[in-house]
């Protein structure tokens, strides 16, 4: 009868195993700051604008109040006149603090060419966006319990609707809905001790970005998947937002990088410059809402 010695093999496996682990020390390269710049002007709707400092990955400045720059000068000017937009906030109750903005006085109109301004000591940032997008019409909404995408198996909200051939077009999905405490966000509870027992009033907006390249004129399918949980008879207000493509180039290339950042076989993907240049990160650009959906959940 054969015997086999199994103890020294594994012993051999387990010491090759663990000395495969080392510690490494790894000095981060030097990291540049620079401003993020984001604004929708909108026609109808007075300008609101996000102004913050960009900072490294492991930096401790996460709160918005650390973030948000409080000292620079936004103008928005067109054949109307010239919007000095000023600093402003709201209280988020679901991440318990302050959203900063600057927002303007003047509405945005139509079919105008709208020019922005940031100066923030002797450093100047310039772009310009042209209100003429014309807004989407949905068709109809409907759910699907099961898709799959990129990031795996989700459930989805489907929009259709039809596409405006008289322009090139850039879509983006947003839901707005009342959420509470109950609810959750990517499948975990909101941790927020603001929020009591009330129900505010969000808006979700898609992740992905679209174009009507190859698609002019017809009927478009898009599929979204919701970021806040539901149950049956949740009620929400499906828009499908047309946007410039400033807007969609910064937003794709975040989607890209998302993707990139949980999916270990694609190469890493960095923002490119835009409406800045090399300047700043962001976009300041022109969109139009369609109008509102009403949707229910089925399940």
């Amino acid at each position: 009868m054969k015997s086999f010695r199994t103890l020294p093999i594994l012993l051999i496996l387990t010491s090759v195993f663990f000395s495969c682990t080392k510690n490494v020390n790894v000095i981060p390269p030097a990291y540049t700051n620079k401003i993020s710049i984001q604004c929708f002007i909108e026609p109808d709707s007075v300008p609101v604008l996000y102004l913050n400092e960009t900072v490294p990955y492991f930096d401790n400045a996460i709160k918005k109040n650390q973030l948000v720059i409080r000292n620079a000068v936004v103008s928005i000017e067109s054949l109307t006149g010239k919007d000095i937009l000023t600093l402003d906030s709201v209280f988020d109750k679901i991440d318990c603090q302050y959203n900063y903005y600057y927002k303007g006085k003047n509405k945005i109109q139509a079919n105008l060419l709208y020019n922005l301004s940031v100066v923030r000591g002797s450093a100047v940032y310039k772009a310009s966006a042209q209100t003429d997008i014309l807004p989407a019409a949905i068709d109809s909404v409907s759910y699907i319990a099961k898709f799959n995408d990129l990031n795996g198996e989700h459930e989805g909200v489907i929009v259709y609707f039809k596409d405006n051939p008289a322009q090139v077009n850039f879509y983006r999905y947003e839901l707005a809905r009342y959420i509470d405490i109950n609810t959750k966000k990517a499948e975990a509870a909101i941790l927020s001790t603001c929020l009591g027992k009330d129900s505010i009033y969000t808006h979700e907006l898609g992740r992905a970005v679209y174009n009507d390249v190859g698609l002019q004129g017809q009927q478009i399918k898009i599929v979204d998947e919701p970021a806040y949980s539901h149950t049956k008879g949740t009620k929400g207000s499906v828009f499908m937002q047309t946007i410039d493509q400033n807007a969609y180039d910064f937003f794709d290339q975040l989607d890209k990088q998302k993707i990139a950042v949980n999916n270990p076989f694609i190469e890493p993907v960095f923002l490119k410059s835009g409406q800045f240049g090399d300047k700043a990160i962001g976009f300041f650009s022109a969109k139009s809402n369609s109008r509102a959906y009403s949707f229910v959940y089925p399940e």
